[in-house]
């Protein structure tokens, strides 16, 4: 059974095509007819030389923020941004095999440059941030034949300027009536799901489902991100049809809640007070023949 993915960005690529030309061999020795270059080569043609000769994966992170706030993380790679459009544009959609050093880089979430680098090069001096998360991707689509698991993968991390370190608890849910973002579409192109007690068609395990999210800020730390897995198996007695699963965050268990707040006193926060306008991550389920 084919199985897929979508992502939920979607990069515009922009293809110059031109007419093909010879190529000529030309002995300097005699006289051409081939044309003298009369002005200085084209400033983007030497980018593009200079961009070959040092390597296409030669990149590397702009100087917007304090070296240090990122020492602690793996290095960055050097084909991080190459990586970035792949996942983004939905190319790369096995985040099972996706390693750290990808996705705990600040950058690999949306808007970090846009939103993320203003606020911690400026930071508010008169307040500090006591809580707050972020997930990515918010939501995936797969295709699955009865009696088989397919497992999707999201990350959560710790938000901008947020000093605490968050107890998160994960739950589960079937929402009566779950819409695809603006862009996607289910299988059989329909964009809602309407559904209920489907529960019993399904075994869902989540990988953690319970963990705590380190601080980042004013260092970004290795645990201030995770990587959750979600591993779906439909029974064999499920109607065939688009299905959808929502993850969002509920009560901490009491003894992770003490075990937390006697470790980090006054620096610990129930990740449960964190509450998004829709579930931190839906995974919609095609099951199909």
């Amino acid at each position: 059974m084919n199985r897929w993915l979508l992502g939920l960005a979607v990069v515009t690529l922009v293809v110059l095509v031109g007419c093909s030309q010879p190529v000529v061999v030309v002995n300097t020795s005699v006289n051409t007819d081939a044309p003298v270059r009369d002005k200085p080569y084209s400033e983007a043609l030497e980018r593009e030389i200079e961009k070959e000769l040092a390597g296409d994966l030669a990149q590397t992170r702009p100087d917007y923020l304090p070296e240090a706030m990122f020492s602690l993380l793996p290095a960055f790679p050097q084909d991080f941004y190459s990586v970035r459009t792949l996942v983004r544009a939905g190319r790369i959609t096995d985040f099972e095999k996706l390693e750290p050093e990808y996705w705990l880089q600040p950058e690999f979430f949306p808007q970090f440059e846009d939103i993320g680098v203003p606020l911690l090069q400026n930071p508010p001096e008169d307040r500090w941030g006591a809580f707050g998360m972020a997930s990515y991707p918010a939501e995936s689509i797969g295709t699955i034949a009865k009696g088989e698991t397919l497992s999707f993968y999201f990350f959560m991390k710790s938000n901008y300027l947020v000093e605490t370190y968050q107890g998160v608890q994960l739950s589960l849910d079937f929402p009566a009536t779950a819409q695809v973002s603006t862009g996607l579409e289910l299988p059989d192109g329909s964009k809602v799901v309407e559904q209920d007690e489907v529960a019993k068609y399904f075994d869902v395990r989540i990988s953690p489902d319970a963990f705590l999210l380190e601080p980042n800020y004013p260092l970004f730390r290795p645990n201030g991100t995770q990587k959750i897995a979600v591993h779906i198996t439909v029974k064999e007695d499920a109607p065939l049809g688009n299905y959808a699963i929502t993850l969002d965050t509920t009560k901490v268990p009491e003894e992770l809640e003490s075990l937390w707040m006697e470790e980090y006193l006054t620096k610990y926060a129930s990740g449960s007070l964190t509450k998004l306008d829709k579930p931190f991550f839906t995974a919609f389920v095609s099951v199909a023949e």
